[in-house]
């Protein structure tokens, strides 16, 4: 059996120290993000404005507060956004569904309609 010894090269003299980030300010800024995240969820199925935009503010914040939790306040962001304007995405959706039921149906259906006999006040 030989023993083996390990010698460190010197250029590892010059090696900066690690830069990895402290537990108390990893946890502060992951707190802004994943709460802000949870609050944007829950406006979905709640259809609350208020937790909507706490959510894109708690992500504005823990996207500013701590750079390695990023992703996840820009979720935050994404899904407060969603949530707040989901309505929209949803109009938008209604609209590109029915434009083409319209172009595929009968043109003349419009003046077969006695317009005349139409309850107008109903609408006002």
């Amino acid at each position: 059996m030989t023993k083996e010894t390990s010698t460190v090269p010197a250029a590892t003299d010059n090696v900066a120290p690690s830069l990895a980030p402290s537990s108390a300010s990893t946890t502060t800024g992951n707190t802004y993000g994943v709460l802000g995240l949870v609050l944007s969820i829950l406006s979905i199925p709640t259809g609350t404005a208020v937790f909507a935009v706490a959510g894109i503010v708690l992500g504005f914040i823990g996207r500013s507060k701590e750079p390695t939790t990023v992703t996840t306040s820009n979720w935050a962001i994404i899904v407060g956004f969603v949530s707040l304007f989901g309505w929209v995405l949803i109009a938008l959706l209604g609209l590109a569904l029915f434009i083409p039921l319209l172009l595929a149906g009968d043109p003349s259906m419009w003046s077969d309609i006695n317009w005349g006999d139409v309850n107008w006040g109903d609408f006002n």
